[in-house]
């Protein structure tokens, strides 16, 4: 009913007002959720939501010296608005869309998926048993830690959506999308008093040996961090980065890809040109040497390659089609560190004058040639928790302090915390390597490490 009323009240606006409604793209949102909340093990908080909403973007179109712009508004609209008040609102957009003067750029027409989205398990399971299956999978890793470590507190979150998304052109997509998400605080205790970890993590699926991981890597860490040593200081050592900020540097170089920043000149890279520093991209090979801890290593040259993807199972952003409308394929964006084709909102594609590919959600990197046992065979630090990782998206460069790290002199695996590390993937990325093994992460596929050579290290001791 709400999507008739916004229907007519757009063809209103076009019948009566001078300033009139050339295209527009509504998104709704059916959302209903289960909530929990856990303190020691113990149910704290249990609670439904059920929410309905609608997402609403207006296009106006004007002319000026024979050249065509487009402006565009979005707005929220809630279905207990009236006719006259969703009428109201929809004016308010229009008036604010009058007022952008952007480059003309066509929406999607209609088309068929070029991917099929997996059906979640949580469809087939009651309300009650899609909570409890997450339940016990987290609570269950933690048996094995007791007297060691333990989870202090937990949130869990499972979400249906049903999303529906149409446009002026005809195109009418409906989808549902299932999204579990938790965050959670794991604790051990020290001769200093307690510490503490927190992690979080999303997924599509009721996979209890993900998700029994995730908590049990985080409680093995938290017993590590409450035995750690101060970090001494470390030079020429590789860096190895794992989970969520290997990702994030794997993503810097997705990020740098997208007809947005290509468009804004945010980003130095160039289509048929190496993402890696100039670096030949036809072969692996030796490109210079370092010393660490007294031991001469090459420096091996491993060319990127990385796609965009619509769909990863176990991921809830997987979707067939960007936000929009337009139908996703994987796409190799970046083939043996040479960066081939631009991904990104089709409206920068069309400023670009490139090819429209679609804004993806995901990405995925190929497998490296290093398996992480022959990683952690030289010295190395790796880090596995930090304050705040920060990498900038536009140069690479990154920095953070270290919570709980692992520094392997040689013949012994020590816990560590304190100090920090900083460098740039701009200038690590000829001699960065990748680990064979590869893991779902928050957005992505990729090698679960990511072997760095040059990274500044400072020592807290």
């Amino acid at each position: 009913m709400m999507i008739q009323t916004i229907r007519e009240a757009i063809a209103s606006i076009n019948m009566k007002d001078s300033v009139k409604i050339a295209d527009w793209r509504l998104v709704e949102h059916d959302i209903s959720r289960q909530e929990r909340y856990y303190v020691a093990g113990r149910a704290e908080q249990a609670r439904t939501v059920d929410d309905l909403s609608y997402s609403l973007t207006v296009y106006v179109d004007s002319v000026q010296s024979d050249t065509k712009f487009r402006g565009d508004a979005t707005i929220s609209l809630q279905p207990s608005l009236s006719a006259a008040e969703c009428a109201s609102k929809i004016r308010r957009a229009v008036v604010a869309a009058s007022k952008s003067h952007n480059s003309w750029f066509a929406l999607p027409e209609p088309s068929a998926p070029k991917v099929v989205l997996p059906v979640s398990g949580f469809e087939a399971l009651s309300p009650a048993d899609q909570v409890e299956v997450a339940r016990v999978a987290f609570f269950s890793a933690a048996t094995q830690f007791e007297g060691s470590a333990r989870i202090n507190a937990l949130e869990l979150f499972i979400t249906r959506e049903k999303r529906r998304l149409l446009n002026s052109r005809g195109i009418d997509y409906p989808s549902v999308v299932w999204r579990g998400y938790s965050e959670f605080v794991v604790e051990a205790d020290s001769p200093t008093g307690t510490v503490e970890l927190f992690d979080d993590i999303e997924f599509s699926e009721p996979d209890p040996a993900r998700l029994a991981s995730t908590i049990a890597t985080r409680l093995a860490q938290v017993r590590d961090r409450a035995r750690a040593v101060p970090m001494p200081q470390l030079r020429d050592l590789p860096l190895i980065l794992r989970g969520k900020e290997a990702e994030e540097a794997f993503a810097w170089f997705y990020g740098n890809s997208r007809t947005e920043t290509i468009y804004s000149k945010s980003s130095a890279f160039e289509v048929g040109k190496s993402v890696q520093g100039g670096a030949p991209s036809n072969a692996t090979g030796v490109v210079g040497s370092s010393s660490a801890a007294g031991a001469t290593t090459a420096l091996v040259l491993e060319p990127l390659d990385l796609w965009a993807e619509p769909v990863i199972e176990g991921l809830p952003s997987s979707t067939a089609f960007d936000p929009d409308g337009f139908a996703l394929e994987r796409t190799e964006v970046i083939q043996g560190g040479i960066l081939k084709t631009l991904t990104g909102s089709i409206r920068h594609a069309d400023w670009l004058g490139v090819a429209r590919k679609g804004a993806f959600p995901l990405f995925s990197v190929s497998p490296g040639s290093m398996r992480l046992e022959e990683m952690h065979t030289a010295p190395y630090l790796e880090p596995v928790m930090f304050s705040d990782f920060r990498l900038d998206p536009v140069t690479g460069d990154f920095g953070a302090e270290i919570r709980l790290a692992y520094y392997f002199d040689g013949k012994n695996v020590i816990p560590v915390s304190g100090g920090s590390i900083s460098g740039s993937l701009g200038a690590l990325s000829t001699t960065m390597r990748r680990s064979v093994e590869t893991e779902v992460a928050s957005h992505s596929r990729c090698p679960i490490a990511l072997m760095l050579t040059g990274v500044t290290i400072t020592g807290s001791a």
